[in-house]
């Protein structure tokens, strides 16, 4: 079962809103009116066939794409159509299906090139010498402080790409944290995964959410690995919604069953 936090009122409004939403590439539709919502604190969960639209979702998300139509809200301000920069300032970072990292710098590089990103300290910062140098050494200190909180601080100095697949997933996510986002979107954290890396990474995104206040949106094709996970679940087809609900619910839903999970209740390969 999904690990339930406490949430806002009722009352109040998502801290993300999707709202009917449509993503058109050259008369080639990816999405089409599409409208999720998440609660601060809380995990949602995106499934749904490859070329469903999940990836696009999150690139609307994050301003790689603006959408063709509709209206995406996050914390109250309109940000569709907002550049990636501008939305990660705001307090939304997120991960990527394929790993993207600084393959030839250490684990620690790797996080405080992020974390320069996220300070944007000014030309007279850089003009100072000791000022400079307190600022980078404040920087080796939260980038080792990330690390151990993902459990790579044995691995601070060593090359990204030497590092095993699994911890290269966490670096990912270390440099995603090192924004000091609000909303964080991971992107299949746990592909290529054996059960073991999955269960300590689905304890690790549990206790980010609970530890930082995080609110997340999680796509995965391992549906139990996101049932267990989210308190709520969104399931895309063909570039629409076809069901969003609790776990429960949307693990029963026929059309969630005949679309994506089978009979047995997981992903169909």
């Amino acid at each position: 079962m999904a690990a339930h936090v406490q949430t806002a009122s009722a009352g109040d409004s998502p801290l993300l809103e999707v709202a009917d939403v449509t993503v058109d590439f050259q008369g080639l539709r990816a999405i089409a009116g599409v409208s999720l919502s998440l609660a601060a604190g809380n995990i949602l969960g995106l499934i749904g066939p490859n070329g469903a639209g999940k990836t696009t979702a999150f690139n609307v998300i994050t301003g790689v794409y603006a959408p063709s139509e509709g209206s995406v809200r996050f914390a109250g301000h309109e940000i569709g159509g907002v550049r990636p920069h501008a939305i990660c300032a705001l307090g939304i970072a997120r991960t990527f299906q394929n790993i993207r990292l600084f393959r030839g710098l250490s684990a620690l590089d790797n996080v405080r090139v992020a974390l320069q990103g996220a300070h944007r300290h000014g030309v007279l910062d850089v003009l100072r010498p000791p000022r400079w140098r307190t600022l980078e050494d404040e920087a080796a200190r939260e980038a080792k402080g990330l690390l151990d909180e993902l459990g790579l601080g044995g691995f601070a100095h060593i090359r990204a790409d030497a590092l095993p697949y699994g911890e290269q997933r966490r670096l990912e996510i270390a440099r995603a944290l090192a924004t000091r986002p609000r909303l964080l979107l991971l992107d299949e954290p746990a592909a290529g995964m054996n059960p073991a890396e999955k269960q300590a990474l689905r304890d690790l995104i549990g206790r980010l959410r609970r530890a930082r206040g995080l609110s997340i949106v999680l796509i995965d094709h391992d549906v139990s690995f996101v049932m267990n996970l989210s308190e709520r679940v969104a399931v895309l087809d063909h570039g629409e919604k076809i069901a969003d609900g609790t776990p429960e619910v949307v693990r029963r839903d026929p059309r969630v069953i005949e679309a994506y999970l089978g009979e047995d209740g997981e992903a169909a390969p």
